[in-house]
């Protein structure tokens, strides 16, 4: 006991030892556990074992803490990256080299990219606490010469020195005052304080260096954000001025449309003021002189209830806009119920000598003389468009059905033209503006236009859709608003693209083009060319039907310029003929046009509601119907078509009826 007592006072009482001015122990009074003999006193274990377990674990942690990402080693020569994070200078210097961009280097424990501005990592700045526990993990060797067993096992300082103050970097040992950095912990002499302060003003200068950087990538960043914001705004600029142009061009076409109206009330209503002054001036000459004064005045009272009769119905339409459809709609006071009128007369109509095969002159005469009578008057369909006769035999029916175009419904009827009923029905999901019918009698196949849809529907003998044709645009194969088409021998199909002011000559089977005239833009023709399609430049101003003669001459019917074009399959111009006007033979508002058996041609002008028939040569024969809407008369002529037997039918798209005169 006394003895133990002694070591204690001599422990207590003793001092390290200082070797020289420059190196100096470091204050390791205690040796750590690792180390003991294992021939130690009872008395040393009892005095350190309570905490050696608490110690290890705290080494063991610290040991973590000094390991590098990089090679998991402890660190050497540790520097710190902007993310705080520490690794070995040599580990950086390797990962630097294997990249091919240096002018950063990344974090491979948070991913944080740091920019440099030197390649010389040895700029960059240390971790003095990482710096201060490595330290502390070395212990140096002076103090192990310090110690001395006890002779009863026991670790004691020589000379039985007293313990004092010691700088963490120099290891100088000092009987005065150090001072302690907060940041890392350490307890620096004088001369060290100042190289500590010095290190630390630097890394505050490397912050500033950081908060520059920071600056300028969130002012970069602030940059592109407006950059971004620039380009949503043209895109919202862009979208709106999209939809007010489709909102304008909408707005002209419904203008365009209610001024068509317009036009087509005016042209009649000068028609009817016309027939007025024409029997105002015949009223103001005196029958007295005339050859027959009771003949006159009949035929003047014949005029008079004509006038009145046109006069009565005229303006009975009301025209409205409907805002839900955008569209302007004519709606009639008193609409009638649809029905089917057979001819008064129980006996059939005469049958005439004509064939194919006759002479212009007897065909000619055949129309001067024949009285036309109204044989069928069918209005089970709003503004009905384009007709035309199967060139094929219904199922159960002798004759062919009679098809017609029904643009309001989007159904094209198939009728029978003895009794009027709805035999068949074609329609689709698609088919929005049904306009122009023409048929393959080979394959059994219905072509009809869409004008809204800018294509071409090809339906099968029993209804089926087949397929479409051509998409919307004006390059050779693409249409714009369709309207009359034809079918010719062979894989061609005749179109008037109404909307491109030009003919194209399609493929039945794919729409591909194989000939194109009309007015035609130098990119068209420039991309015809390439293509190898037949190309000609002709003065067309809105074809809207066309019709295929036997030698397949085609005819086109120029209604913006009132004119009828007579071409071969090339587009060479062969014969025109027509001229704007009231009087017979001249056109006001030709719309349709067809071609009997003979080839003569008929033309069916809205603006004077008449069927204008001509010979092969263009020399005007007659004109039949006039202007009303019971049998025999027309309102406005929308499609025209000729039977084999002579038979003419025509469409009114103001009466909405279907009539079949012979």
């Amino acid at each position: 006991m006394n003895q133990e007592r002694t070591m204690s006072r001599g422990i207590r009482s003793s001092r390290l030892i200082s070797y020289d001015d420059t190196a100096r122990s470091p204050p390791m009074a205690v040796p750590m556990r690792n180390r003991h003999p294992e021939g130690s006193s009872a008395s040393f274990r009892n005095s350190y074992d309570p905490g050696s377990r608490k110690e290890h674990s705290m080494s063991k942690n610290i040991e973590q803490l000094l390991i590098c990402g990089l090679c998991e080693l402890r660190l050497t020569v540790p520097k710190m990256l902007n993310c705080q994070h520490t690794f070995c200078l040599e580990c950086l210097e390797e990962c630097l080299h294997k990249q091919t961009d240096r002018s950063f280097i990344g974090c491979i424990t948070c991913g944080t990219k740091q920019l440099l501005k030197d390649p010389d990592l040895t700029v960059l700045p240390s971790n003095l606490h990482i710096d201060n526990m490595l330290q502390m993990m070395h212990p140096a060797p002076s103090l192990s010469s310090s110690l001395i067993r006890s002779p009863v096992g026991s670790y004691q300082l020589e000379n039985n020195l007293t313990p004092t103050l010691q700088c963490s970097k120099c290891q100088t040992v000092s009987e005065t005052t150090l001072h302690k950095c907060d940041h890392c912990m350490s307890m620096l002499c004088a001369i060290c304080w100042l190289g500590h302060v010095d290190e630390l003003a630097r890394q505050v200068g490397q912050l500033e260096g950081q908060l520059k950087s920071a600056i300028e990538k969130l002012d970069h960043k602030l940059i592109d954000y407006k950059s971004r914001f620039s380009e949503i705004n043209d895109e919202i600029t862009a979208c709106f001025r999209d939809k007010m142009l489709a909102l304008q061009r909408q707005q002209t076409e419904l203008l365009d449309s209610s001024q068509g109206i317009l036009n087509d009330a005016v042209c009649s209503h000068e028609l009817v003021r016309e027939k007025i002054d024409q029997l105002l001036a015949s009223i103001g000459r005196p029958i007295g002189g005339a050859l027959d004064p009771v003949q006159l005045y009949l035929k003047m009272h014949k005029d008079m209830s004509v006038i009145l009769e046109e006069v009565s119905l005229w303006g009975r339409e009301r025209i409205l806009f409907n805002r839900e459809k955008l569209k302007v709609e004519t709606i009639f006071d008193a609409p009638t119920a649809p029905t089917v009128k057979r001819s008064s007369s129980a006996k059939a109509a005469p049958k005439h000598q004509l064939h194919p095969n006759s002479s212009e002159t007897t065909v000619a005469q055949f129309y001067k003389s024949h009285v036309y009578k109204p044989r069928l008057l069918w209005n089970h369909c709003q503004r009905p468009t384009g007709v035309g006769f199967a060139p094929w035999n219904h199922d159960g029916l002798e004759k062919p059905l009679l098809y017609v175009a029904g643009s309001e419904c989007r159904i094209v009827f198939g009728i029978d033209k003895t009794n009027g009923h709805i035999v068949q029905k074609i329609t689709h999901e698609e088919l929005s503006y049904p306009q122009g019918i023409t048929f393959d009698p080979e394959r059994k196949e219905l072509f009809v236009s869409d004008k809204w849809k800018h294509c071409i529907f090809v339906f099968s003998q029993e209804g089926q859709l087949l397929r479409k044709l051509c998409t919307k645009g004006d390059q050779a194969g693409q249409l714009r608003s369709p309207e009359g088409i034809a079918f010719c021998t062979g894989d061609c199909l005749f179109v008037c693209d109404t909307g491109n002011d030009r003919i194209q000559c399609l493929s039945t089977t794919d729409g591909k083009a194989h000939a194109q005239f009309g007015r035609l833009t130098k990119d068209q023709l420039i991309k015809a060319s390439q293509t190898k399609i037949s190309s000609r430049m002709v003065d067309l101003k809105n074809p809207t039907d066309i019709a295929v003669q036997k030698n397949a001459s085609v005819l086109v019917l120029d209604a913006g310029n009132r004119r009828v074009k007579l071409f071969n399959k090339y587009g060479e111009q062969l014969l025109e003929f027509g001229q704007t006007g009231t009087i017979n033979g001249q056109f006001q508002y030709p719309e349709v046009i067809g071609v009997d058996p003979a080839g003569f041609i008929l033309v069916g002008d809205g603006g004077n509601a008449k069927i204008l028939v001509y010979r092969p040569n263009g020399q005007f024969v007659t004109a039949l119907g006039s202007r009303g809407d019971s049998a025999g008369k027309f309102n406005w002529i929308s499609g025209l078509c000729v039977s084999k037997d002579w038979e003419i039918v025509i469409s009114d798209y103001k009466n909405h009826a279907v009539q079949l005169i012979s």
